[in-house]
């Protein structure tokens, strides 16, 4: 079987990247095949695709999360059937039409979820939950740059443990924040007056999803001297008081958030679909930034 997968051969902007037709070996029994329906596209893809971000050598391949229908599972396979509909986190690479997972990484597609939907969700429901759960028993939270993917789900596992969340965005995402349960702040000159305006006590920790110096500067000044501050934004920082956070996958937490969505007990957006023949202007949108909730390759 053949897998059309998305490579780039060197560093640059969209228009480095290919469509590379790839002969697939035998299927590991540890893994299932996958059809490809829908594939999330994070921030961290185009960054990596630019060369700002570089993780392995090249040619890169590009993708974490999807959703898809099984077409291929090793002998003897109990978990899984041909046919069955499932998301996940991907092995390696995500943004493909045929792809072999890990039968760990998988979870069942509700019936109802946009292809879309199912395919956007493993990456932001594992990393949020984990940097939460790293972060302990919280009463208040900070959240920079908050209406991407993860913190829009993070706002929400924040609420649903009864954390108060303040979270800064740009100005035409301040109402979406609002649904989503947080007390929301704009970013720009003035951010740490206005944060001590909206909160006058310190918070307990912070997550910075922007990666800038201001949500630095911010969340040193509007932290408890003793509270964790962390980042998932993958850029340098001028504090080594804050941390990176990396995600840890589990299949209990993904099914959590799945389920959750499924049920309308959390709003997730899918801001733009692209089709995977246009994957270069996916990139390029994601690259302009200033997202809500997460953009996604369809086959």
């Amino acid at each position: 079987m053949q897998s059309t997968i998305l490579m780039a051969a060197e560093y640059g902007p969209p228009d480095v990247l290919e469509f590379v037709a790839v002969d697939l070996p035998s299927l590991d029994r540890a893994k299932v095949r996958v059809q490809v329906k829908a594939a999330g596209i994070n921030p961290i893809d185009a960054r990596r695709m630019t060369g700002e971000f570089r993780h392995g050598g090249l040619p890169q391949t590009f993708g974490t999360e999807f959703a898809g229908v099984i077409v291929e599972v090793p002998p003897g396979s109990t978990d899984w059937k041909v046919g069955d509909e499932v998301l996940g986190s991907g092995d390696g690479f995500t943004h493909a039409s045929v792809i072999d997972v890990p039968i760990g990484n998988l979870v069942a597609r509700p019936p109802a979820m946009a292809w879309p939907v199912a395919g956007t969700l493993a990456g932001v429901a594992q990393t949020a939950t984990t940097v939460l759960d790293e972060l302990g028993e919280l009463k208040t939270l900070l959240i920079h740059g908050a209406s991407g993917g993860v913190g829009s789900i993070a706002i929400q596992l924040a609420r649903e443990r009864g954390i108060t969340v303040v979270a800064t965005a740009s100005e035409k995402n301040l109402g979406y924040l609002r649904e989503l349960g947080a007390i929301a702040v704009p970013y720009g000159d003035g951010l740490i007056a206005r944060l001590e305006q909206v909160h006058p006590a310190p918070f307990d920790a912070s997550i910075d999803m922007a990666g800038t110096e201001e949500a630095t500067q911010a969340a040193l000044a509007r932290v408890k001297a003793d509270g964790p501050l962390v980042t998932i934004a993958g850029r340098k920082v001028s504090s080594p008081r804050i941390k990176p956070a990396w995600v840890k996958r589990n299949r209990a937490n993904l099914e959590h958030v799945v389920q959750a969505v499924a049920e309308g007990r959390m709003r997730w957006t899918v801001s733009a679909t692209f089709p995977f023949a246009k994957a270069a202007d996916a990139y390029t949108a994601v690259l302009d930034g200033h997202t809500r909730g997460k953009s996604a390759l369809v086959f």
